[in-house]
């Protein structure tokens, strides 16, 4: 890979040199063999209180559903440094023309292109911050599978991704690599790139979020476990047309799930064990009062942040 200099940098690119200029030492390579995409590096003193110890986890995530998911990995390594180790981000880049991301069909329609720009420079800098490099190009070709092998993940978390993953990522982490769908996958609900669209269609009431084994058939490998149920219908029990607030609504259970799933996996390590995990009972994860505040009607004056962040008061139980 040759190293990117900014003036080489295309109109839709230039955006995304704002990132480079807030940190000096940070750069940018040009992956050979991708059609798109860039390898972002932080500076080598980004992130000085980075061990790089414990289970090695690599986030392939984007839009808000992916900024949480991050987030809340982000999260666990800073409460258990020697437990929890970020070792790359992989996300979208909806900004490249070039990228083949389905943002026809998927929720990056719902958004203007300075919005665009906002969820991909947020979340590039949210990895960089932390001292954890971010690739935003195609994943199946050989030039990620060498940056695969060089972050060496033993776990991969994928969360809102737009494209399909191929059986040399889905075979290479030991335990296991999870996908987070907000959609009721275990009642063959949702799957696919339009799972609010579905609820909309169907004029459901409720709706979950499923946490499942990828494999290379989407959103259709073995499911791990499920959220409680979660509301979708307004305050007069009508439904809603508005894909945003509905997605934003099932964000609610995201960040909770995810570390109880990783929390579990930093434990079967721990225990000697290299296999993912099979089935979690996320039911028994939420309190009374959590579950109410899941089947409360959405209420558009409660609009979240464009880029959501995962709750403090989150348990490790490692």
């Amino acid at each position: 890979m040759k190293k990117l200099e900014l003036h080489e940098l295309t109109a839709q690119e230039k955006l995304l040199s704002t990132i480079m200029k807030h940190v000096s030492g940070r750069s940018i390579l040009v992956p050979e063999g991708s059609e798109w995409g860039k390898l972002f590096l932080p500076a080598k003193d980004e992130n000085p209180s980075k061990r790089n110890e414990g289970l090695r986890v690599l986030g392939i995530c984007s839009w808000t559903l992916g900024f949480l998911t991050f987030e809340t990995l982000k999260l666990i390594e800073k409460k258990l440094p020697l437990k929890l180790n970020i070792v790359g981000l992989v996300t979208d880049d909806p900004v490249d023309k070039n990228a083949k991301i389905s943002i026809k069909r998927r929720f990056w329609r719902y958004y203007d292109k300075h919005q665009q720009e906002e969820f991909e420079q947020g979340i590039i800098e949210s990895a960089l911050t932390f001292g954890v490099p971010c690739y935003t190009g195609e994943v199946k070709c050989d030039c990620f599978r060498e940056i695969l092998a060089e972050w060496n993940p033993d776990l991969i978390i994928v969360s809102g991704f737009g494209q399909i993953i191929d059986g040399s990522i889905i075979d290479y982490p030991s335990m296991g690599i999870y996908n987070v769908h907000p959609a009721d996958l275990l009642h063959h609900f949702g799957a696919g790139p339009q799972p609010w669209e579905d609820l909309i269609a169907r004029k459901a009431r409720t709706t979950r979020v499923t946490i499942h084994r990828v494999s290379e058939t989407i959103d259709s490998g073995q499911i791990v476990g499920e959220s409680p149920l979660i509301n979708v219908r307004l305050s007069d029990g009508s439904c809603s047309d508005n894909v945003r607030l509905i997605g934003e609504k099932t964000l609610l259970p995201v960040d909770h799930m995810v570390a109880e799933l990783v929390c579990r996996i930093i434990h079967r390590k721990a225990a000697g064990l290299k296999s993912p995990i099979a089935s979690i009972n996320f039911e028994k994860l939420f309190s009374r009062k959590f579950k109410k505040k899941l089947m409360l009607p959405i209420d558009p004056a409660q609009r979240g942040h464009l880029l959501p962040l995962p709750a403090e008061d989150i348990e490790y139980n490692v």
